[in-house]
């Protein structure tokens, strides 16, 4: 009965992932729709004023305080510009990015390649008793996502 019972717990911890890192996906995938078009530009959207429309994308049960977001632009597709790593990188420059600073600062101007990366402290692995399934120090997981486009040739104002 033991076994039965991880199987079955182990089916719905591995579903609940898949499903929140689809949540955190969509809500990127919406997201990155203003920058792609110009609308973030436009409408001075902050950095974390982007991070809330990815959050809101996603769905009430992504915590938006365990969202970070990162963004990178570059004027052609580069080895240099690779998406940001979330743990085990210590210097990274984009982790500078202001809350406050607007997102055109760091996803550049019309027609350039940006790859924008999310990180997610997912805490349901720390709750887990006596087994410590998470990649970070304190047994929460990191779910990472990134996207990459080149933004349309949007009018500047």
């Amino acid at each position: 009965m033991t076994p039965f019972l991880l199987f079955i717990l182990g089916l719905v911890g591995c579903a609940f992932y898949f499903f929140i890192m689809n949540s955190i996906e969509k809500g990127m995938d919406q997201a990155t729709r203003l920058i792609r078009t110009g609308q973030a530009v436009t409408q001075k959207m902050t950095v974390d004023q982007f991070r809330k429309a990815i959050c809101s994308g996603a769905g009430a049960w992504i915590d938006c305080n365990n969202l970070k977001v990162f963004a990178q632009a570059a004027d052609t597709w580069t080895d240099s510009l690779q998406p940001t790593q979330c743990l085990g990188n210590t210097n990274n420059q984009n982790q500078i990015m202001k809350p406050t600073d607007l997102i055109a600062i760091y996803t550049g101007n019309a027609s350039q390649v940006v790859i924008v990366t999310t990180c997610y402290q997912w805490n349901f692995t720390a709750k887990l008793p006596l087994i410590k399934l998470g990649n970070s120090p304190d047994g929460s997981t990191m779910l990472q996502t990134a996207t990459a486009f080149r933004s349309e040739p949007y009018p500047s104002n």
